[in-house]
């Protein structure tokens, strides 16, 4: 016999949205990832690569939650990624924007839950504005490279370290 959730259903809904909002996040780095590929920006890919796999990390976290708490995660139908990255620049924005809306729904999602809800969500809340700051000082360090082809191959080669 099922248990009954010791959490609310929009408690349920609201990991159930930072779970899709992980797996979209994945999508999104793999999908820059290969552009960074096809640019030739090799340590840009392997850095956009290892950010999805922590993105299914944290998804992974988030399933784990529900499943403790008696609900059971809904998998999300993640849609197509088409969004065009012409740039290293055009990458880390896409990337910075998904950081800060991430953290923006974690603190939405924190504030609408139980003690114990919001307790678990405070991680999450923590990784985003790591991330946050680490796209904005990745974004500034693109800016000072300006048009230079050698500051830009050297940034690219820290990423993939």
């Amino acid at each position: 016999m099922p248990t009954k959730p010791l959490i609310s259903k929009q408690v349920e809904s609201s990991i159930n949205a930072a779970i899709a909002s992980e797996f979209y996040a994945s999508h999104l780095y793999r999908h820059i990832a290969n552009y960074m590929q096809r640019l030739g920006y090799f340590g840009a890919q392997k850095f956009f690569q290892a950010e999805a796999s922590h993105e299914v990390e944290h998804s992974q976290m988030l399933v784990g939650y529900l499943n403790d708490m008696g609900a059971v995660a809904s998998m999300p139908m993640v849609d197509a990624i088409t969004e065009d990255i012409a740039s290293l620049a055009d990458a880390l924005e896409a990337a910075y924007d998904t950081e800060v809306q991430l953290l923006k729904d974690y603190v939405k999602w924190h504030g609408g839950s139980d003690p114990v809800t919001q307790q678990f969500l405070l991680q999450f809340i923590e990784i985003q504005r790591k991330a946050v700051g680490e796209f904005g000082d990745l974004i500034s360090r693109l800016e000072r490279c300006g048009d230079d082809k050698a500051a830009l191959l050297m940034l690219d080669k820290e990423l993939g370290e």
